[in-house]
């Protein structure tokens, strides 16, 4: 059915899919693990805010730019930049606060004036660093040429670069007498992420050269990436279809042929196989050489120096993340959407001491970022603050559940999330105080949702070692078989994307590149060829209700039935132009879909469910998730807020169906009565306790919030199943709440 199939929705995969698709009318299967396309470029959504994951700024995307060219083609033109204020990034040390201009020019000078004795060295900094720049650049462009040209290239790169080839620490050590100015100048490591004692020159000056200019952010948030270039595969009659994990590449005679994959789409995953006669990984080098290929028998013996290679090599570091809804903008505390580099000490190189303290909730360094400030969101605010850390400490959790990790996680997450905020507020005063929810993610989150061993998203180290090899980039010994992304070309989402560029370059023949520049200058296409993804499902609206002042039912009647669906699944509900917004399922008849949705937020979903009109057609993706009903004798208390109740109710019904309704009771909480929703809707457990915060309760309920009753309720840890939906704090605390009690069987949907 496809033409070329690709691993991973990153920047890299879908910057090669949608080339294929627009120069060559290539039908491109992408396959994406995670429920939600994109890799490190995708948002995650909590009760209308909303965070990007992997993308924080981006450099050289001003008109006329070759990187806005690409993403401009990929996107037709509908992916907008905001420019980040003028002095984008903070370099933060005891006694030093300095603010870096997005002119080179002015960059420079403003080093000459703080270190006035080092001014020639200066000088030769920022030429050796554009210097050093277009030698990286060369030998990234490897991917994108002929075997002939690459050979060429490879030698030229053999024989030239000895800067670009020193440790990052070597160069500064040997230029510069002050101490801390090479601290400062080497403030931007998490970038690329490997200290100045380990990190190559050609990185970091490709790092530096980058952002000489400022930085932009897309308009809308990084989420649009993979959206807009969803079109343009679209159109020429390819898919990105989410939840399917590739296991294998599959070969004959030596060649690739397709893939095997288990899809998570339905209630019991499933095997699958797509053929196809061009597969692209994006996934990573270590990832496709070591567990998507053999490692024996004669695949084995072709890649065995690759893999060697890159044990060599090894990996960037990992991190953990602090994502922070703020009540108000940090406008309001004098932020004006630039970066915080925030250090408490001048030596970057000590990294096993940083993770020491990281998890002592002490760290040593963090990176602060406000992605609403710089996507130009003004209903929603949000922070995130980013630390370096080894991954070995989380070990212990490996392999447990997502979202059930025991107390003693959480306990450690706590620990370190405090331990950001602390050291953040410390140059941003007035953080802590703006701070309305907060959740942490560790390194086995990305490894859970991306598949980089050990959280690992930086790829292959960017050490001298690294740019001395003769790393393959986006060719591989297996016929039929390609690489993009990071490993393909260098890191950076522009980096990946250079990675995804080459590997349509050689898909394409001796004459990708020139065939690329052409179809460019052309301009996109618009026809379509009118097949739709089978994945996406039309749906008209049929039935409207409004439960509550803020609670809506809607119906929606889909062109063909509901398959493999399970209770407790949820949907993707197209709300706009290239917008999608997740919802629980509350129920499902033949082609009928039911939802309750809130229009709390006031946000794009929600202004969609308060216009839409009976008759109003718009697209579905289902079923999604892994929330769903435990079938065991083990007693089940449901607890909910508001729409959290929707996967409930056909949970519910499930257990109607089999004569359990019994096992379960549920805790729904309020605020007022009037949003008791559980009056209005079947079928209910005999055990409902309505729990309303701010009047008095009907007979049988509580006042208070859900977390009260919980902290009442009495059960048995090892047979009670607890099940929570509902506003990300509400199951943040309740979870907590349960953890601390002793409570074993804690399900929860993370989305």
């Amino acid at each position: 059915m496809y033409d070329v199939i690709v691993i991973g929705s990153g920047i890299g995969g879908m910057s090669a899919a949608g080339l294929l698709a627009g120069v060559a009318d290539k039908k491109v299967l992408v396959l994406e693990k995670h429920t939600e396309p994109g890799g490190q470029t995708h948002v995650f959504r909590r009760d209308g805010a909303s965070w990007d994951v992997g993308l924080h700024y981006i450099g050289r995307v001003g008109e006329k730019s070759r990187s806005r060219a690409f993403f401009d083609y990929l996107s037709g033109g509908e992916l907008k930049w905001n420019r980040v204020t003028d002095d984008f990034e903070r370099f933060v040390y005891p006694g030093i606060d300095f603010a870096v201009p997005s002119d080179p020019k002015v960059y420079e000078q403003r080093l000459i004036d703080r270190y006035p004795d080092e001014e020639a060295a200066i000088h030769r900094y920022f030429e050796d660093i554009l210097e050093v720049e277009k030698w990286t650049v060369r030998g990234a462009a490897r991917g994108m040429v002929p075997n002939v040209v690459d050979l060429l290239l490879r030698a030229l790169q053999r024989v030239t670069g000895r800067k670009a080839k020193q440790t990052t620490k070597a160069y500064l050590d040997s230029h510069f007498r002050s101490p801390e100015l090479r601290a400062l100048l080497a403030s931007q490591w998490g970038d690329y992420g490997l200290p100045p004692a380990q990190s190559a020159f050609a990185v970091h000056a490709l790092i530096v050269s980058h952002y000489l200019y400022g930085a932009w952010f897309p308009e809308g948030g990084s989420g649009r990436i993979a959206r807009t270039f969803e079109k343009g595969i679209e159109r020429a009659g390819g898919a990105i279809r989410v939840g399917q994990e590739v296991t294998e590449i599959l070969l004959e005679g030596g060649r690739a042929v397709g893939v095997k994959v288990i899809d998570h789409r339905g209630p019991t995953p499933r095997t699958v196989i797509h053929r196809a006669p061009v597969v692209i990984s994006n996934v990573g080098a270590p990832l496709t050489y070591t567990r998507l290929l053999p490692t024996d028998g004669p695949i084995g013996a072709k890649t065995a120096p690759i893999r060697a290679l890159m044990e060599r090599l090894g990996t960037g570091t990992s991190a953990v993340t602090l994502y922070l809804r703020l009540k108000a903008t940090a406008a309001s505390i004098g932020v004006k959407g630039e970066n915080y580099w925030i250090f408490t000490d001048t030596n970057h190189d000590q990294t096993d001491v940083g993770s020491q303290r990281l998890f002592q909730g002490q760290p040593r360094m963090v990176y602060v970022s406000f992605p609403s400030l710089k996507s130009g969101e003004t209903r929603f605010h949000t922070a995130e603050i980013i630390s370096f850390a080894d991954e070995s400490a989380f070990a212990a959790w490996r392999g447990q559940p997502l979202g059930n990790r025991g107390a003693d996680y959480s306990a450690l997450k706590q620990r370190i999330g405090d331990g950001l905020l602390k050291l953040a507020e410390t140059a941003i005063p007035g953080l802590t105080d703006l701070v309305e929810y907060s959740e942490l993610s560790t390194p086995l989150t990305i490894e859970h949702y991306t598949s980089h061993p050990g959280g690992h998203f930086y790829g292959l180290a960017a050490s001298p070692e690294r740019f001395k090899s003769n790393l393959p980039g986006t060719r591989t010994p297996i016929e039929g078989l390609y690489l993009s992304g990071s490993d393909a070309a260098s890191l950076g989402v522009v980096g990946a994307m250079m990675g995804g560029v080459g590997a349509a370059c050689q898909v394409l023949g001796s004459n990708g590149l020139s065939m690329i520049k052409t179809a460019m200058r052309a301009g996109v296409k618009t026809a379509s060829n009118g097949v739709r993804p089978s994945e996406k499902k039309s749906a008209v609206l049929r039935y409207k209700e409004q439960l509550t002042e803020t609670i809506w039912r809607l119906d929606f009647e889909l062109n063909q039935p509901v398959d493999d669906y399970a209770p407790g699944q949820f949907a993707r509900l197209r709300v706009g132009d290239g917008e999608w917004r997740d919802y629980s399922i509350a129920g499902v008849d033949g082609r009928s879909v039911r939802f309750l949705i809130s229009t709390r937020t006031g946000g794009i979903g929600s202004q969609f469910v308060a216009t839409a009109t009976v008759s109003a057609a718009t697209e579905l993706e289902l079923p999604l998730g892994q929330f769903t009903l435990l079938d065991n004798a083990r007693r089940k208390v449901f607890v909910a807020t508001g729409t959290g109740l929707a996967p409930f109710l056909p949970m519910f019904g499930a257990l109607q169906a089999m004569g359990k309704l019994d096992q379960a009771e549920l805790l729904f909480g309020c605020r007022v009565n009037a949003d008791n929703i559980t009056r209005q809707l079947t079928p209910m457990p005999a055990r409902v306790t309505p729990c309303v915060s701010r009047e008095d309760p009907p007979r049988g309920g509580m006042q208070g919030r859900v977390t009260d009753a919980l902290a009442r309720l009495e059960f048995d840890s090892n047979e009670t199943d607890f099940y929570l939906c509902g506003s990300a704090a509400m199951v943040a605390d309740a979870r907590a709440l349960l953890e601390r009690r002793g409570a074993k069987n804690i399900l929860v949907e993370v989305y």
